[in-house]
This record gives C-alpha cells, sequence and structure tokens, in this order.
C-alpha cells in the first residue's frame, strides 16, 4: 500500500483488534444527527475523507476503511468542521476517535468550538467522558446548550503522530430515536419443489451454504424426477418488491447437468407469470457459478424457477438468491435516491446489437448515456471520442430506458456511462449528479484496436521477452507450478495475499478468471459465496484474483532494465483497487531480505479519472517510498470509459512511467529496481479505502488486452 499506517502489499497480517470497543463499534451504523450537513477539516489525509465523519457508520478497523485523519499534516493541530447550513442548537457531541497505534493516536487534547457570527469560540462548560482521549471508542462532551450553524472539534496532535476520528455526531442530552435500518436486500423465504431426489433438500436451496461438491454436500437436484420441467419455489415472508435473482447451479457432469434453460417466474395473486425483461449473466445456464438474472421488478410473495434439462439429465442448484426490498410496491422508492440503478441488463452481461438499457434514478431529471467510439469521419482523432449517444428524462418515478447501438461500438469489453443530474437538460443549476458505469462485453461490434501492436518508441532497441494476448486457455496454479502464472503474490512457499478480497484459484469454485472470446482476459471481483473460506484466515468476504509472471519458487519473467506494458480497462466502484505493478524476482529466488517495488498504474475505484504511479524499496538501504497520483494524466477518457496502455521503462539511470505512451512520472533507478523485475496483475479490493459495490450487484471486472515485457 502507498503508506505503512495502510496495510502494505508487503505487510501480510491483518491489522488486530485490540480493544473491546472495536468489536463492539466495528462497522456498526451510529445515529449520526448530522447526516445532511457538510464536513470540512484544515487538512486530510490523501487517502481519507471528510463525508466518512458523518455518514453514520464507525469503523476502527479496514472493513470498512472509513474515517478522517490528519497524517502527515504539517500542524500542531487540526479541526474538523460540521456545517449544518442554518442555525440549530446543540448541547453535546459524540466523537468517536480512531488511532492506528502509530501515525494516528488519540490527540493531547480535544475542544469543541462553535461560529458566534464573527469568530470560533469555544463552548462553555465542556465535561468529558472519557476524562482524556481515549483512541477506538465514543469520546462524549456535554457543553452549555448554544445556537449556532457551524461547530468544530479542533484536536493537539500528540507528538510524533496526528489524529483521526471515524464519526462525529452533535446532538442534544436527550437524543431522538435513531433512524430505522433498512431492511436487508436479499430476501428470506422458504423453499419447495415439484420434485427432490430423496438425497437432496428444496431447503437447502436458501440455506446460505453453497457447494459444488460433497463437502458439504448442500443442494436441491431434480435427479430421476419424471417430469420435463420442474421448478424450485420459494415463498417469501412477505410482500417483496423483487427485481433480481442469483441461481447457483449445480453440475456433476452425469445424472445432474446444467439445464437447457431456465426462467424466473412470479405469482401474480392468480397465476404463474414469467417476469418480463429477463437478462440472463452468463447468457447461457453454466454450470457450479452462480447465474445472475435482472427482470422488470415485480411486487410478490412468491417466486419460482423452472429449469427444463437437457436430454438424459436432471438440473439442480445448491442456492437461490432473490434480492429486492419487503413491502415494496414497486415504485423506484426501493432505490437510492440521487443515484442511478441500472435493472437491464445486468452488470457484466455478453450483448450483440441494439439493446435496452432499463434503469431508475430517483430525484434525477436528466440521463446522459455515453461510451467509447472508435474514429469515424465525423471524428478523425486516432484514440476515438467520448459518444454521448442517447437522452432521457426520467418518469415521476425515476425510470428509464436508453437504446445502445452496441454494433456500431467497439468489439469486446465496454463500459456504457450513464450520467444523471436533478436539473433539467440545459439547466446548469444541479444540486445532485451521479455517473454509473455499466459494464458489458459487445459480442459484436466493430474490431478496433484489438490485439498486440507495433513496439512503442519507448521499447526502441530492446526485444520482446514475454507477451501474452489471451488469445488461448490461461495457463494459471496458486504457486505457478505447471504454470505460465502464479495467481497468488509468490513471495511466500505457497503465495501470500492482501488487500480485502480472496485471490481465488484459477479453475476453483470461485474462479475469478475468464478468456472472453479468445482475445481478452476478464478478472472478477465478486462478493464470496456463502461458507467460502479465507486462505488467509483474514475472514475477508469478496474474491479477487491476481496474476504474477514469477512462481512461488522465484522461477519465471522477469526483465532487467526491461519495458513493461499491458492495455487494460479498469472498473469503476468505491473500493475496487486495480493494478499493474513489478517487484524485485532476487527477493524470492535469492531470499534477498528487501524488495523493490514499482507500481506501473495503481487505481481507486471512487475515482476513475485518477491513476497512482509509486516507487517502494521495502527494508531498503535507504527503505524509500515516494507516490505520484493524478487526475490529469490521462490524454482521454478515464479508467473506468476506455482502455489505456500502462507502461514502465527501467533504466540505469532512471524509471519511466508511461499512459498511452506519454511519460507521466520519473525518478532515479534505485539499485534493487536494477535487478530482475517481474510483473503482477491484479484486481484487489480495499487499498485503504471502504468498499461498497452495491450499485454494481457486488461485482466488477477488470480486462486486459494483452500484457507483454521487452528487454
Amino acid at each position: 500500500m502507498l503508506r505503512k499506517r495502510f496495510q502494505p502489499r508487503k505487510a501480510l497480517m491483518p491489522l488486530l483488534i485490540v480493544s473491546v470497543f472495536t468489536m463492539i463499534f466495528s462497522g456498526m451504523q451510529a445515529y449520526a444527527f448530522d447526516t445532511t450537513a457538510t464536513v470540512s477539516a484544515s487538512y486530510t489525509f490523501f487517502m481519507d475523507q471528510t463525508d466518512d465523519v458523518n455518514d453514520g457508520v464507525i469503523s476502527y478497523d479496514d472493513t470498512p476503511h472509513n474515517r478522517w485523519t490528519a497524517y502527515e499534516s504539517p500542524n500542531a493541530s487540526d479541526w474538523v468542521q460540521t456545517d449544518f447550513g442554518s442555525a440549530v442548537t446543540r448541547s453535546s457531541a459524540d466523537i468517536y476517535l480512531y488511532g492506528d497505534g502509530g501515525g494516528i493516536k488519540a490527540p493531547t487534547g480535544y475542544n469543541v468550538q462553535y461560529w458566534n457570527g464573527t469568530t470560533w469560540t469555544d463552548a462553555a462548560a465542556q465535561s468529558k467522558s472519557p476524562a482524556a482521549p481515549t483512541a477506538n471508542q465514543i469520546n462524549k462532551v456535554t457543553f452549555t446548550s448554544v445556537s449556532a450553524s457551524k461547530f468544530r472539534v479542533v484536536f493537539t496532535h500528540q507528538a510524533g503522530s496526528k489524529s483521526g476520528v471515524t464519526e462525529i455526531s452533535y446532538g442534544t442530552d436527550s437524543s431522538s430515536e435513531p433512524p430505522t435500518t433498512p431492511p436487508s436486500s436479499e430476501l428470506q423465504g422458504t423453499s419447495s419443489a415439484s420434485y427432490t431426489f430423496s438425497s437432496d433438500s428444496a431447503a437447502q436451496a436458501n440455506d446460505g451454504i453453497i457447494s459444488y461438491n460433497d463437502s458439504p454436500r448442500n443442494r436441491w437436484t431434480s435427479y430421476q424426477s419424471p417430469n420435463s420441467t420442474d421448478w424450485l419455489q420459494t415463498d417469501l415472508n412477505t410482500a417483496s418488491n423483487v427485481t433480481q435473482a442469483e441461481i447457483y447451479l449445480f453440475s456433476d457432469g452425469g445424472g445432474v447437468k446444467t439445464p437447457a434453460s431456465y426462467k424466473v417466474q412470479y405469482w401474480n395473486g392468480t397465476v404463474w407469470t414469467d417476469a418480463a425483461n429477463q437478462a440472463k449473466s452468463p447468457a447461457a445456464p453454466t454450470g457450479n457459478q452462480v447465474n445472475t438474472v435482472t427482470f422488470t421488478p415485480v411486487t410478490t410473495s412468491k417466486l419460482r424457477v423452472v429449469f427444463t434439462p437437457q436430454s438424459g439429465s436432471s438440473s439442480g442448484v445448491t442456492e437461490i438468491n432473490y434480492f429486492g426490498t419487503t413491502g415494496g410496491t414497486g415504485t423506484p422508492g426501493n432505490y437510492p435516491q440521487y443515484q442511478l440503478s441500472v435493472v437491464s441488463p445486468s452488470y457484466g452481461a455478453s450483448i450483440n446489437g441494439s439493446i435496452t438499457i432499463k434503469f431508475y434514478a430517483p430525484g434525477m431529471k436528466n440521463v446522459w448515456a455515453r461510451s467509447w467510439h472508435q474514429p469515424d469521419t465525423a471524428n478523425p482523432n486516432p484514440n476515438g471520442y467520448d459518444s454521448w449517444f442517447a437522452r432521457v428524462t426520467p418518469d415521476e418515478s425515476g425510470y428509464g430506458e436508453v437504446t445502445f447501438p452496441a454494433n456500431q461500438f467497439p468489439h469486446g469489453p465496454i463500459s456504457v456511462v450513464l450520467s444523471s443530474w436533478d436539473s433539467a437538460e440545459g439547466n446548469p443549476n444541479f444540486t445532485h449528479s451521479d455517473n454509473c458505469y455499466l459494464q458489458l462485453h459487445n459480442e459484436g461490434g466493430v474490431t478496433w484496436k484489438q490485439g498486440i501492436p507495433s513496439a512503442p518508441a519507448q521499447a526502441s532497441g530492446m526485444s520482446v521477452l514475454f507477451q501474452d494476448d489471451f488469445s488461448g486457455p490461461l495457463s494459471a496454479s496458486r504457486t505457478g507450478a505447471g504454470a505460465t502464472y502464479a495467481t497468488s503474490k509468490p513471495d511466500a512457499p505457497n503465495g501470500t495475499e492482501f488487500g480485502e478480497a480472496i485471490f481465488a484459484d484459477y479453475g476453483g469454485a470461485n474462479n475469478p478468471f475468464a478468456i472472453l472470446g479468445n482475445q481478452y482476459l476478464r478478472i472478477r471481483a465478486s462478493k464470496a459465496p456463502a461458507g467460502t473460506v479465507d486462505p488467509m484466515g483474514w475472514n475477508r468476504t469478496y474474491t479477487g484474483g491476481l496474476l504474477s509472471s514469477v512462481r512461488t519458487d522465484g522461477t519465471g519473467i522477469a526483465a532487467t532494465y526491461g519495458y513493461f506494458e499491458a492495455r487494460i480497462l479498469m472498473p469503476a466502484g468505491k473500493g475496487t483497487w486495480p493494478a499493474f505493478w513489478l517487484m524485485s524476482q532476487n527477493s524470492i529466488s535469492q531470499g534477498v531480505p528487501s524488495t523493490a517495488e514499482i507500481d506501473t498504474v495503481e487505481a481507486y475505484g471512487q475515482d476513475p479519472s485518477g491513476a497512482c504511479q509509486a516507487k517502494h524499496w521495502w527494508s531498503g538501504s535507504p527503505e524509500m517510498h515516494d507516490t505520484h497520483c493524478s487526475s490529469s494524466s490521462f490524454a482521454f477518457g478515464d479508467n473506468a470509459s476506455v482502455w489505456h496502455i500502462y507502461g514502465t521503462k527501467i533504466t540505469p539511470t532512471d524509471t519511466i512511467y508511461y499512459i498511452d505512451n506519454v511519460e507521466v512520472w520519473r525518478h532515479a533507478t534505485f539499485e534493487q529496481a536494477k535487478t530482475p523485475m517481474y510483473f503482477m496483475i491484479n484486481l484487489a479490493l480495499g487499498g485503504g479505502w471502504p468498499i461498497d459495490l452495491e450499485r454494481y450487484n457486488n461485482q466488477v471486472d477488470m480486462f486486459v488486452d494483452y500484457v507483454r515485457v521487452f528487454q
């Protein structure tokens, strides 16, 4: 990672929970009186956010990472201000101080102030509990009631460290009840079936356990059924507004196989009816993985999936989950206000020809759909252009549709960006805006910039040492044994990991890798199925993927004074952490205690306009760390809307970083970077940021066109 106070890639142990208060409060929802107020600070570390101080989430670790800190501040004291916009009466503050025991510690003191219209004034008669500031728990302050539009807390830092908070809530001594927690998005119910094999159980289809083998055996199948079709029904506990189903199809390759087809139906009060506009991913039923179906929202208390088996076999599932909200009426009140939520097609779906994109955007009055287009006569720029191809005004419920003519856009993985505003077209005075990145795989479309191009100028005088355009099956194993790539960070005998997503194995139950059309590598990060075991023992709940060109035994592809390059389309989404980076081979092959790390690109999905490059010499002589982040590194598009080429050239004197063959940063080459370097490509989660992928149904993809190494 970029700073020692976060989990570096070199540091493999998870953060420890060292306080009983951490166990009580970490990740809990807090009642914050100020969630509509505006928060600012005298200084904020670039990996933290002032908005986290009044979002109602209290977390003292990185799951989620949710805090403000003054780490690296030049000031002896710093303040965090809450602006209510108009006068409010307050007589208390709940301050949830954060400390990591290193660069962030409880302050030596803090003081609540209010704006009297002219100057900042100390709140009178402040009484604090506990008396001394204490990290990783609530610090409560009461004071003489005062009416003001702005309050702030001034922190006096301990010597050698800075202060941090995960939440600040102002109130009165007798606070009102907290708001009601919204219902869970995963709906609960009871299962039944038209037929169930004697060794299986319909109830096991909604018990939260996903298993594609016999340890444990947990599934429903219609094995030996006399029927031409069979259904598996879920009776919900109450009428609900349902928009999606996740069907974990089971296949043993013998008597139970992936069905020829399936469909979702709902009970309309009289008859079973097919859910409208079913969009399935994958498009064809696929065994031993999740099959996601989105459809036009329906309000019902019963749903079922009808399976048509292959000839001579039966169907089976290990789990079916439905998603929506209880007590729904089919209105967009079930979707977040001022956020665009795609209903269809599903994220990551394969498409061909023109498709209809359906969405809800409550509160929004104007939506534009755009996607990156190849050059044409009107727009001859060789890099293509951002085509704003459709506009729509959502109806009163927030519902809208646009048609995407995919056949007119580039073939392969592509993003459609749906931008929305709460002001009408032509009115620049908006308060809320939003961008939703819909990732799709265009199986048709126009061939453009596909495959490995000629060598760039920065590789002049070098020869190709290695290249992979992913035109055939992926060769990968966890340690790299018998394969081209390792799927774990290779600096441990059995591989190791970092971040908040399990690096799942190629070919395993949670395989994150796929080759699309013998042309592109897809690395997927998604919510781990219930029962997934974290091999590191960190209790992570997502899976992602990593490919390393060096194996855990130290053998593999590495170059001295080389040029490393990959063409990548990255995901958006809060907490996504895609990267293309290099490390020193001799740290593994020769047991050198220090490690050189060169980050060709590190991206953070909450800001697709940005890109970071970094150098690290872990345990070096001297240890060094330097990071270059910019939101102006792209000459066109951003990292999630269009493909970009990322490269690093290492010479005896300089290390030079490129985006689309344009230099964006350079620094002197330090000693260990002058040794053979290997590359890794990964889609991780976390990186010091909280993870929130709900809007993308907890699934995002990183696509790679090719990777190559010159020497």
